[in-house]
């Protein structure tokens, strides 16, 4: 299942409205006993409507959620390095303190005392010479460590206002996160409410009309409505139904990628490690081994397990790894999905398997919400390009 991304906050048409009025026409009695072919089949499409978009807008929040959680963890890495600094300069203030106190006594001692010094620059102009190097030794290092205490106080004062400044952002970041969550719980709900309602009759009927439009959708090489189809399906009946719409336009577009069971070492262990981890459902925003996972959070770990660290969001992955034509793929490598919201995004990767029940052409993923990670058939919609850590 494909993952889709909006920058900033979502504000989705009121999901609970809209499944209450599609649960209301499908429970009405004509429906239930006797409405035509027509009207059931548009039934289903504006059910199908309904549940694609609640899938979409849980993907929407699912990646602003992974990056906002992304840029909080750099947030407290800034606030760290601040504070370092902050104890360096303190301590360097002290030191400057101490030699400021020093350079003052001799100062004094040395301009008071030392009445030859003063009576040879008063009778003998041929000994500037001399009164220079006293006034750079004594006056001047005292101006210079003046002049040094007042440069680390401001930038004490420049670190301390920095660190409070990160700390502001942290705590919007943490609001944003929390709001995103909420969207999530909200939206977790209308679709838990829509298919509790009607997806038990519903069910095989809206999974054949989604394999119906997936096609027809490809065959017209609209990438929209084949996520669409995807999506609907998945929400209907899980990863097993999303992978029956993806066979079915993968049988009517063959893909144009070419891949191998055999790779590197490194590769295999990444696959390896993904693979430990099938059943274990996806996670919103998740990236716990045995608890959950999202997309994004699944490779990242994979990757991390066979020894490469990668970043943690998919536009963030695509960005800083090494792409390969997708006449090369091999196992382990990711295949990433671009702009299926419009948004101009990476929105969605997968792992490459090489093997499985579709052969070369199988993947591993953390889908979405109410799947698990599965091995599933390469789907083409919104490929934009693979990677290799």
């Amino acid at each position: 299942m494909i993952r889709v991304r909006r920058r900033g906050t979502t504000r989705s048409i009121p999901l609970l409205v809209m499944a209450a009025v599609v649960i209301g026409a499908l429970m009405l009695p004509a429906a239930a006993q006797g409405q035509t072919i027509a009207q059931t089949q548009q039934e289903i499409a504006n059910l199908s409507a309904e549940l694609s978009q609640q899938e979409k807008t849980s993907e929407i929040t699912a990646n602003a959620y992974d990056a906002a959680k992304s840029d909080l963890v750099t947030l407290n890495i800034n606030i760290a390095n601040l504070q370092a600094k902050e104890v360096k300069t303190r301590a360097s203030i002290k030191k400057t303190s101490a030699q400021l106190v020093t350079a003052v006594v001799r100062a004094y001692v040395d301009g008071a005392a030392d009445a030859q010094i003063l009576s040879l620059f008063n009778q003998n102009v041929t000994q500037s010479d001399a009164r220079t190097v006293y006034e750079n030794q004594v006056i001047g290092d005292l101006n210079k460590l003046r002049n040094t205490l007042e440069s680390e106080k401001k930038s004490l004062d420049t670190t301390i206002a920095d660190v409070a400044a990160q700390r502001s952002k942290v705590q919007q970041q943490e609001i944003n996160m929390q709001n995103l969550l909420a969207q999530n719980v909200q939206n977790e709900n209308a679709t838990r409410s829509t298919l509790n309602e009607v997806t038990a009759k519903l069910k095989t009927e809206i999974i054949a009309y989604e394999i119906k439009v997936g096609v027809i959708a490809a065959k017209e090489h609209n990438l929209s409505g084949e996520a669409s189809a995807v999506a609907a399906a998945s929400a209907v009946g899980g990863q097993s139904a999303a992978n029956l719409v993806i066979a079915a336009i993968q049988a009517a577009t063959p893909p144009v990628i070419t891949g191998t069971a055999a790779g590197s070492a490194q590769g295999l262990a990444a696959l390896k490690w993904a693979k430990s981890q099938i059943g274990v459902p996806y996670v919103w925003g998740g990236e716990t081994p045995g608890v959950g996972f999202d997309c994004s959070g699944l490779v990242q770990w994979a990757w991390a397990k066979a020894g490469f660290t990668i970043p943690r969001t998919t536009e963030e992955q695509y960005s800083a790894l090494r792409h390969i034509p997708l006449s090369q793929l091999q196992p382990g490598d990711l295949l990433f999905y671009y702009n299926l919201d419009g948004d101009r995004q990476v929105d969605h990767v997968v792992m490459y398997a090489g093997s499985g029940n579709w052969g070369t052409d199988t993947i591993i993923a953390a889908a979405h919400t109410g799947t698990n990670v599965s091995l599933a058939p390469i789907f083409t919609f919104g490929l934009t390009g693979a990677a290799r850590p």
